[in-house]
């Protein structure tokens, strides 16, 4: 970590670019879908099994899909949390407009 807030400034920019291309992946239901987020919490890919688009299944589908979703923006999240951890040497920054 450094001590110099310029340079931490500089370090969180960089990093918001770099989470742009970091990626969390979560499945649900046996693989019956799976969302890819990255470190901005926007949705990259999805991908659903045909099989459980079956019209019996709509319900449960609809539940699984809402598990993966919060559970890829809770990792991506943690994700940012750690990466912004490793600049900040644990340090309980407010938030800076603009950044995160």
């Amino acid at each position: 970590m450094t001590n110099n807030m310029g340079e931490i400034f500089a370090e969180m920019q960089n990093l918001q670019k770099e989470l742009k291309n970091k990626t969390v992946k979560v499945s649900e239901g046996d693989g019956a879908f799976s969302v890819v987020m990255n470190g901005h919490q926007e949705v990259l890919a999805v991908k659903l099994d045909p099989a459980a688009l079956c019209g019996e299944n709509a319900a449960q589908l609809q539940n699984i899909m809402t598990v993966a979703f919060n559970r890829a923006i809770g990792e991506s999240k943690q994700m940012m949390k750690n990466e912004l951890s490793k600049i900040t040497g644990g340090l309980n920054l407010p938030n800076f407009s603009g950044l995160f």
